[in-house]
């Protein structure tokens, strides 16, 4: 029994830690990263973001006038900010 839960910990572990080759990009496949209204892209409101806090892109998604992103900051926690289509970063 030690054996099994040994080694079920391990592949949970391997698993964890190893990228996913079927990782979605972080832009809105649907939006496709174009500008909406000749605002900001997508690719720019995570790149600004990204640039603000640090971390790591997970999302980014059409609101509004602007975008959703959300991003992993390096000690874990979770940030959501929207980017107006002007490109201002708010909340």
């Amino acid at each position: 029994m030690t054996r099994l839960a040994l080694i079920f910990i391990s592949c949970c572990l391997l698993l964890a830690t190893t990228p996913t080759a079927t990782a979605q990009p972080y832009f809105d496949k649907q939006q496709g990263g174009q500008s909406r209204s000749k605002g900001v892209t997508a690719q720019q409101a995570a790149k600004k973001v990204q640039s603000r806090f640090g971390g790591k892109v997970l999302k980014v998604q059409p609101s509004g006038n602007g975008y959703r992103v959300k991003l992993i900051k390096k000690d874990g926690r979770i940030v959501s900010v929207f980017v107006d289509g002007s490109g201002k970063i708010k909340g």
